[in-house]
Parts: C-alpha cells; structure tokens; sequence
C-alpha cells in the first residue's frame, strides 16, 4: 500500500499579515456570527471534499491502489481558531475515509495569539501530536512591524501549554531579514527559540511578495528590502546558533533535534512524493498510471469552494481549478530542485531507478562541467552516489538550480 500525505487549508485569520500572500479571509472585517457561521459551512464542505477523496484515493477507492496516510498538516490561514468540536469533525471524517498508518506525524500550524489551554488540550485529543507555532520573532518591536497580534510573552505562554497538553513535537517558524531588524535582534531571537528546547525549527528569510501590503510599502519608499549581504549573514549566523545548540539543518530552512524530529509532511514536498489537499487554494501532487507526477489546485475562494461541496447530489464535484500533467522532464526537474534544498541532496541511485537514466544521461557534459565550477568553488559536493550543496551553496541555490532548468 503506498503511504500519502495529506494538507488541510484552514481558509481564516483573525487579521491578514502585511506580508502573506497565502490564502485566508480575516474574520476582524466580519461579524462574530457572520464568521462563525461562514466557518460551520467550510467544515461541512471540507468534510465532503475530504470524503470525496477518500472514495477516490483512500479505503473506498473503488478503482486503483488505495493510500495509507502517514502525514497529516493543517496549514493556513490560522488553524488554531478552529474550535475543538470543528477540529474533531475534520480529523474524524479523515479517519472515517483514509486508513491511518499508526505512527501518523498529524502536525496543526498555531498562532499564540489565538491557543489557549483548553483548545490545545482539545487539539491534542484530538489527535494532532505536532504542533508548528508561528513565533516569527521574540522581539515585540519586530512583531509590530510585521502586523502580528501577539507578543513574544505570548509565544512563551503558548510553548508552555502546549507543553502541558501533552504536546512532546514542537516547531518553531522564525523570520529574518525584517525592516528594521538588526544582527543583534535576529540572533537574540534565534537564542531564545532554541533556549525553549523545541524539537524544531523552521527559519526564513521576508520575502516581498506581488499584491501584499508590504510589497506596496516597499515600492512606495515606506520601508527598505534587506540588503543581500545582511540577510546571508543573518542566515548563516542563525545555523551558527542553532548547530551550537544541537539542531542539525536537513533543509535550507529548516533545522531539527536529530533527524527523528524531521518534518515528515514537509519531507513528502521535498521527496516528491503524494500528497491530497483538501480546502481552498490547496495543492496536490499525485501520479498517474505511468508514474508522471499531475499537479492540481483548488480554487483561492471560500464561495466558490462552498458552491461545489454544498451541493450534495453531485458526488464527481471538483473544486479543483487548475490540473497540469508532468512531463518525464518537468518530473526530472522537479526532482532535482526540491532534493537540493535537502542537506542529503540527491540519491544518484534513486534517481536511476525513479527515472531510468542516470542523471549526467539526462543532462550531459556540459552541465556536469559547470556544476563542477560550483564544486570547486565549495558550493556544491558531488560523488559517485550523490550531489548536494553545502551551506555555502545554498545561499546561492537559486543559481545553482538554475543549471538542471
């Protein structure tokens, strides 16, 4: 039976980040009821959705290869406004139409403005033994900046309940390279991340992105990008403090307390291996009969996603808006670009037996000659067995990348 990942979009934010371009609708420019309601509707169609791909793909697939989930992430948006009865309603409709392996990492992005006690003691009856708590900094100056509605004493209280609620896999999301961030407040804010002994953590640098207020700032002259000397070194200074402390980096952007505390869902991303979404704006990636990975997505749009799963007469519904079918050379880049952003990098042989060619057999001489310039230059390694970069390397990555297109 192959194993699958599956990633739940929780659509809603108390207030819409300055910064974020993924997907929410904040519940600050909705009535209390109006919000509840709109919630208590997405929970129901999620639930046919969810079911919907079960008959698909999970114990009801009627045709093909069912799927046994091992990875579960609930991802948004803020999954923690969800009230514990919602949340139950979810998982028990997952389990309801998926087969669970019995070690299933089932992992629930928090944001310590909106955890309590009782909903992370709920959350973990639930079933999620994962939590990922967007921290983002321990400088309340930064926090301001960028729009969130918690406090750096917020974060410590959350990390304790969580504790307390039984919570024993806890993640960590820092930022860097904020306006008005200097070297000294980002490694004051990687020490006190790690001095809170979190399984994990995951750091990243700001990006400006199209349409986001940040980005309108930017362009107006209001605030300033981070030169990429800064954000490089605060990269690098960031691995320095957490090495130190004993996490061992597996991807460019993240770093866990020994390699039993890797993200497994997030491992599935960089692995190319099967995943469902499920909720608006989600991602999939499956593959078909001839092993070629199909990418698909749903709509980015509450309504339109309620509009399909609300109407239950029509089972085939589909919410999903766009569907692209990989080439062998769109599978083979893909491949190579998420291997390299893990600190293992490419298996040579895997890629032989994924592929059926070896990997020089796709891309010949001449990129074998360039990569070695970046090999000898300490950017990249390369043996008989495998390719990665080093940490050198993957403040380049792009560039490096950008050989295998």
């Amino acid at each position: 039976m192959k194993n699958l990942g599956i990633y739940i979009h929780i659509p809603f934010c108390l207030r819409k980040c300055p910064y974020c371009d993924f997907y929410s609708v904040a519940e600050a420019q909705q009535g209390k009821s109006e919000i509840e309601g709109l919630r208590a509707r997405f929970v129901k169609a999620l639930c046919r959705e969810i079911e919907s791909g079960g008959r698909k793909y999970g114990m009801k697939a009627r045709t093909g290869e069912a799927r046994q989930v091992d990875t579960i992430y609930l991802g948004g948006g803020t999954p923690s406004l969800l009230m514990p009865h919602e949340l139950e309603e979810i998982m028990d409709t997952v389990r309801k139409n998926f087969e669970l392996s019995g070690n299933a990492e089932i992992s629930m992005e928090c944001n310590p403005a909106t955890a309590s006690k009782d909903k992370l003691e709920a959350y973990r009856r639930a079933g999620v033994n994962r939590l990922s708590i967007g921290a983002q900094s321990f400088d309340d100056g930064v926090l301001r900046t960028l729009g969130r509605l918690h406090n750096s004493a917020d974060t410590l209280r959350t990390v304790e309940e969580a504790r307390r609620a039984g919570f024993d896999n806890i993640s960590l999301d820092l930022m860097f390279a904020i306006p008005g961030q200097t070297d000294e407040i980002w490694e004051n804010t990687v020490r006190r991340a790690v001095m809170l002994n979190p399984q994990h953590i995951s750091f990243y640098s700001l990006e400006f992105m199209e349409g986001t207020p940040f980005t309108d700032r930017l362009e107006k002259g209001e605030i300033r990008e981070t030169e990429a000397e800064a954000d490089r070194r605060m990269y690098e200074r960031g691995l320095e403090i957490m090495g130190k402390a004993g996490f061992i980096q597996y991807e460019i952007s993240n770093g866990a307390l020994g390699l039993e505390n890797v993200c497994r869902h997030n491992m599935k991303y960089w692995g190319l291996e099967e995943y469902l979404g499920f909720g608006p704006s989600a991602h999939s990636y499956m593959t078909g009969p001839d092993g070629r990975g199909i990418r698909f997505n749903n709509v980015s749009s509450i309504e339109k996603y309620l509009r399909v799963w609300e109407n239950p007469e029509d089972r085939g519904q589909s919410a999903v808006e766009a569907l692209c079918e990989n080439s062998l050379t769109d599978d083979v880049c893909e491949y190579i670009f998420t291997g390299l952003r893990k600190n293992t990098g490419i298996d040579l042989k895997d890629f032989r037996k994924r592929f059926g060619r070896g990997i020089w057999e796709f891309y010949g001489e001449d990129v074998m000659k360039e990569l070695e310039e970046y090999v000898d230059g300490g950017f990249a390694a390369v043996t008989d067995d495998n390719i990665r970069l080093t940490v050198k390397g993957m403040n380049i990555s792009n560039r490096i990348m950008a050989l295998f297109v």
